[in-house]
């Protein structure tokens, strides 16, 4: 009997840019292959499908991405098995961030979407792509997380605010940047909980952010007053800045379901754990994707 073939895991980007008024988007040459492809890759070991995206976009075009929803998979035929392949859609930034090394891609252009479905050759890098155009441009996100595993209630005889991370969730904190450096996030907004803050403290320090405490975000202050949680999380979609909030279980969901609306929060069959997130990208008030982002592997 033969053994099943291997099931390789890779992620890439449509990274594109506003070129006037219409958009670009940017095809790689690997030299290899000869093909004309979106810029893509194999994860390595212990690392997270977007953070393989995003090193991916900066390895092969040079150009620091901001990602904006994930688009879809697209699974390829290789010598060593499947291939599946999870796609962004990324924004090009002002910020260089180097030359692609030439033995591996010796050419990048931008072209119009349609001329690159054109270019492209692979068929599902062209359905890609059409995904992307289905979303559209000029997204921004929203990430709406849980804090990090924290010690148990029944465990912990102080005041429950006061609660710390046991040491499982202080090595998620850790290890959240590389699943949140791609949004270019602007501001971080945390429950005043102390397994809120600590969750935070390891991004917002990285960022160089300042945090920003409010107990609208916390379990009691949103049993005192549903409105004034709900407001604060409009209140951030309408100043349209990269934001992650940091609150919890019983919060998160109902603020979401809120803003969805009953019928399309049914269709988010995912759970929040410890450390998951919802990501909400929304464009002019609208929200047009939400991404699921697991807690980092401990």
């Amino acid at each position: 009997m033969a053994e099943p073939k291997e099931v390789i895991q890779a992620a890439g980007a449509v990274l594109w840019r506003n070129k006037g008024k219409s958009i670009e988007v940017a095809l790689v040459h690997r030299p290899r292959y000869d093909d004309w492809s979106l810029p893509k890759g194999k994860l390595e070991s212990g690392e997270s499908h977007i953070a393989c995206a995003y090193r991916e976009v900066l390895e092969e075009t040079g150009v620091t991405p901001i990602f904006g929803p994930e688009l879809g998979q697209a699974i390829y035929q290789v010598p060593e098995g499947d291939k599946v392949v999870r796609y962004w859609a990324a924004m090009a930034s002002e910020v260089p961030f180097g030359k692609p090394d030439p033995a591996e891609i010796d050419d990048v252009i931008w072209l119009t979407p349609a001329a690159a479905k054109k270019k492209l050759t692979l068929e599902d890098d062209q359905k890609i792509v059409d995904f992307f155009l289905d979303f559209g441009p000029n997204t921004i996100p929203l990430v709406l997380l849980r804090h990090a595993k924290a010690v148990r209630r029944e465990d912990w005889d102080g005041d429950d605010g006061d609660r710390p991370l046991d040491v499982v969730g202080q090595r998620q904190a850790k290890r959240l940047l590389p699943l949140y450096l791609p949004y270019a996030l602007k501001e971080v907004h945390t429950s005043d909980a102390m397994r809120c803050l600590e969750t935070v403290q390891p991004i917002a320090r990285s960022l160089e952010i300042k945090t920003v405490i409010s107990k609208d975000l916390s379990e009691y202050g949103y049993a005192i007053d549903k409105e004034l949680s709900l407001i604060y999380v409009q209140e951030l979609f309408e100043s349209n800045v990269p934001a992650l909030i940091c609150s919890h279980n019983p919060v998160i969901p109902k603020l979401v379901k809120k803003i969805l609306g009953k019928k399309n929060f049914k269709q988010l069959d995912e759970k929040l754990s410890p450390c998951d997130a919802w990501v909400l990208h929304h464009r002019d008030g609208e929200i047009v994707a939400v991404d699921w982002i697991q807690a980092p592997a401990n």
